[in-house]
C-alpha cells in the first residue's frame, strides 16, 4: 500500500495564487501547475514530478527526477481513445459493470460543486483567504460527528447539494456526464455509466481506499508513483 507523506488530520490551505493550484498541509505541499499544454503534480516529498500534457493527437505522461530526466519507468504517449480506455479500465478494476436493468434505481443524484461548497463555508469548514481556501479540521470532524449523529440534518444536506436525476436519463449518453451519487442513511454510492447502458456501482469510501491497489491505468500508476515515499 502507499502511505503519503502527509497528515490529513491537519489543517489544509488550498491555495489559488499564481497560475497554480497548491494544497498544504502538516507542513507539506502537492502543487498543480499548468505547462504549455497539459498539467504537472509537483510535492515537495520527494523528488518525483509526473507531467500529463494534451495535444490534438495524443496525451503524453511521464515522471521525472529533479537528478536526472527519467527515473526509467520512460515515457508514455497514448490517443485519446486509448487514455479514455484506461480510465475506463481503472474504474472497472475497482467494480466491474453491470448492465443497468438489473439495478433498482429510479433516481440519482448529480452533485452540485457549488452548493457543496456554499454549505461548508457556512459550517465554516471551508474559509475563504486573500490567497485561496482554508479548510479546518476541527470544523470539518465536528460537522461530520454532527451529520453521522443527526440523520434528518444529513438529509437536508443531499437535498442541497444533490440534484435528482432519472436513473434513465443519467445512464444516457447524451447526459454528458458519467458520475452520479446515490445516498443512503449509512452510505453513499457512487454510480460510474459506461457506454451501452453498464453502470458500476461504488461505496464512495471504498473507491478512496482502493484508489492505490486498483489496475487498469498506467496514468493512476504513474501519478501514485510520483506522489509516493522514495
Amino acid at each position: 500500500m502507499t502511505v503519503f507523506n502527509f497528515d490529513l488530520g491537519s489543517d489544509i490551505h488550498i491555495d489559488t495564487e499564481g497560475e497554480g493550484i497548491n494544497l498544504r498541509f502538516n507542513g507539506d505541499t502537492l502543487g498543480f501547475e499548468p505547462t504549455a499544454d497539459g498539467m504537472s503534480v509537483t510535492n515537495d516529498w520527494n523528488n518525483r514530478h509526473f507531467t500529463l500534457a494534451f495535444d490534438e493527437d495524443s496525451i503524453f505522461y511521464h515522471i521525472t527526477r529533479e537528478d536526472s530526466e527519467s527515473d526509467g519507468s520512460g515515457n508514455e504517449g497514448v490517443l485519446p481513445e486509448h487514455f479514455i480506455t484506461e480510465i475506463y479500465g481503472y474504474v472497472r478494476s475497482i467494480d466491474p459493470p453491470v448492465p443497468a436493468d438489473q439495478l433498482d434505481f429510479e433516481v440519482v443524484g448529480r452533485a452540485d460543486l457549488d452548493e457543496m461548497q456554499a454549505y461548508l463555508d457556512d459550517k465554516a469548514v471551508v474559509q475563504e483567504t486573500d490567497n485561496g481556501i482554508r479548510i479546518d479540521h476541527e470544523n470539518r470532524v465536528g460537522l461530520g460527528e454532527f451529520l453521522n449523529n443527526n440523520p434528518a440534518e444529513l438529509g437536508k444536506l443531499y437535498e442541497r447539494i444533490l440534484h435528482p436525476v432519472p436513473f434513465e436519463e443519467a445512464i444516457d449518453p447524451k447526459s454528458g456526464e458519467n458520475i452520479f451519487l446515490y445516498p443512503t442513511s449509512d452510505i453513499i454510492y457512487v454510480l460510474f455509466t459506461f457506454p451501452d447502458c453498464y453502470v458500476s456501482v461504488v461505496p464512495a469510501q471504498r473507491a478512496l481506499s482502493l484508489a492505490d491497489e486498483a489496475g487498469g491505468s498506467q496514468v493512476i500508476d504513474h501519478v501514485l508513483r510520483s506522489m509516493s515515499p522514495e
